[in-house]
């Protein structure tokens, strides 16, 4: 392994912050505490357990479950751990470098370049 520290995505943070409680505030400064169920590749998370704080703090709600919108998303607050355990995953085009090159083997099928190229070759 490299000493090279890979840089991660938000969206890769946020995706491994399933499972754990995050503070997350709002453009609007209304503030959502609950522990991430789901998110998706737009940043909306999906919070249980969540209580919602006015922007001004004089209000609480209390709610089983609550919608998040990425797009109105400030930051997030989250566990040092989150950030430790995505520099550990391996990106998917890191992946793709270390696994072998494939040839075509005897018999098989032409591609669409093979048969462009060979028909060129008879005419």
């Amino acid at each position: 392994m490299s000493n090279i520290k890979r840089v991660s995505l938000p969206i890769e943070v946020l995706h491994n912050c399933r499972g754990k409680p995050v503070s997350i505030e709002l453009f609007t400064g209304e503030t959502f505490n609950g522990t991430v169920m789901r998110t998706d590749r737009t940043m909306n998370v999906v919070l249980k357990q969540c209580i919602r704080t006015s922007a001004n703090g004089d209000a609480f709600w209390r709610s089983r479950e609550c919608l998040v919108r990425g797009a109105s998303i400030r930051n997030i607050r989250m566990d040092d751990s989150v950030l430790r355990v995505s520099a550990s995953i391996p990106h998917k085009k890191e992946a793709a470098r270390k696994r072998p090159r494939t040839t075509p083997q005897a018999g098989s099928a032409p591609t669409k370049i093979e048969r462009k190229a060979h028909q060129g070759r008879t005419k």
